[in-house]
């Protein structure tokens, strides 16, 4: 292993998915490696249906203006892989990602064997990595993105976690975390231990109830409109709320005029994102997303515009759940176009689809992009569709 691809190529080689859903893989290969966890600062953990990846840039943000070094590992990357791995907006060096990846494959070359044929997975071979390398940096806080759900995640190792941050419930991947929104909230719960602070987003009365169960504290729930929201899109404002409430959570002693310029630093690519005058990119990837991007859409500052929503979703997160009221909307207009995600992820049916909502298709997204005759174009869909798109408009 001699370059950043050759370690890129190491950690995406892994198995995609596990044998047994446990965290016996992840404390196995983190013990040969000498708990490196155990060596981490405080830490905000952070997890939910939506919102993750804003409140925890947001957090990581408002830290380092205050002060704090601050590590921010997050999941997935938009431009460059190691933007998943970061340090006060600096993302790992390429050096140290090959470092660290090479000092977790020695570790691996025994756990493996131990573990076969349930080796460690991709995500959390990652996270080891990700681990490794923050217990090297002498952080004073770090700001962890949970990958899938939260108890059975691999970022779940954390002694020193200090805020559990939960910042929506829907359904979404509901063959790992459960058909119901109380099964998914007791899921994502998990990341919840003795003693931490407990802050939530906007969440479902059910959900609510369940977190609390489990976190035998008074849930936390940050105030709307207090701050100038951090990031574009009027979903953010209920993010923006959450983050400073984690902030607080984790130091309350942290100055206003901090916290305000932390948001104002904020920025985070694919999340209502104008790469061109007349086109956006969201990373809407499930039916709560799509529907609080369309209500960012329909807000005053955008109410006089014609909009083509181009969609590149996965056959598992229930984006047409949204469009009966996307569709009553005369100024909006879908095409539908097909998307084989990472792992080969099947892509939505558009032509069943289109067939039951009366929508376009095309056959590629550039051929829809030709097609488009609105005022705006927001390609939306999995964060994997919109990066590819990102990167090569953004190229042109």
């Amino acid at each position: 292993m001699k370059t950043v691809a050759d370690a890129i190529n190491f950690i995406h080689g892994r198995p995609k998915g596990s044998r047994k859903e446990s965290m016996d893989r992840m404390y196995a290969l983190l013990k040969t490696l000498g708990n490196p966890q155990d060596q981490l600062p405080p830490a905000i953990h952070v997890t939910g249906t939506n919102g993750k990846g804003s409140v925890a840039t947001m957090t990581s943000n408002i830290l380092r203006v205050a002060g704090y070094k601050t590590g921010l590992f997050v999941s997935p990357y938009i431009i460059d892989f190691c933007e998943r791995i970061q340090i006060n907006n600096e993302m790992i060096p390429e050096a140290h990602l090959v470092t660290m990846t090479k000092k977790v494959t020695e570790a691996l070359k025994k756990v493996d064997i131990q573990l076969a044929p349930d080796i460690p997975t991709e995500f959390e071979v990652l996270t080891a990595v990700m681990f490794t390398y923050f217990a090297q940096q002498k952080l004073d806080a770090l700001v962890i993105e949970v990958g899938i759900g939260g108890q059975l995640d691999s970022t779940n190792v954390m002694p020193n976690a200090q805020v559990a941050v939960i910042t929506s419930i829907g359904l979404d991947h509901q063959v790992l975390l459960g058909n119901t929104i109380e099964e998914i909230a007791w899921q994502k719960a998990g990341i919840i231990h003795n003693n931490m602070s407990v802050v939530v987003g906007n969440l479902p009365e059910n959900a609510r109830r369940v977190i609390a169960k489990r976190a035998q504290v008074a849930l936390i729930q940050g105030q709307l409109n207090v701050f100038e929201q951090g990031l574009p899109g009027k979903y953010q404002i209920q993010n923006t709320a959450t983050a400073v409430a984690a902030v607080e959570a984790f130091d309350s002693n942290i100055k206003t005029s901090d916290i305000q310029q932390g948001l104002r630093e904020s920025h985070f690519e694919a999340r209502f994102e104008l790469i061109k005058p007349d086109v956006m990119i969201d990373g809407a990837h499930n039916a709560q997303g799509l529907k609080e991007l369309y209500q960012s859409l329909n807000t005053p500052v955008y109410q006089a515009m014609t909009m083509t929503l181009i969609i590149g979703s996965l056959s598992d997160k229930n984006v047409v759940f949204a469009f009966d009221d996307i569709l009553k909307n005369k100024r909006f207009q879908i095409i539908l176009v097909p998307f084989v995600g990472p792992n080969g992820r099947h892509s939505l049916d558009i032509e069943t689809v289109s067939q039951k909502y009366g929508v376009k298709v095309a056959h590629n997204w550039h051929e829809a992009y030709h097609q488009r005759n609105t005022d705006m174009t927001i390609f939306t869909g999995s964060l994997y569709f919109v990066s590819e798109v990102r990167g090569e408009i953004c190229q042109n």
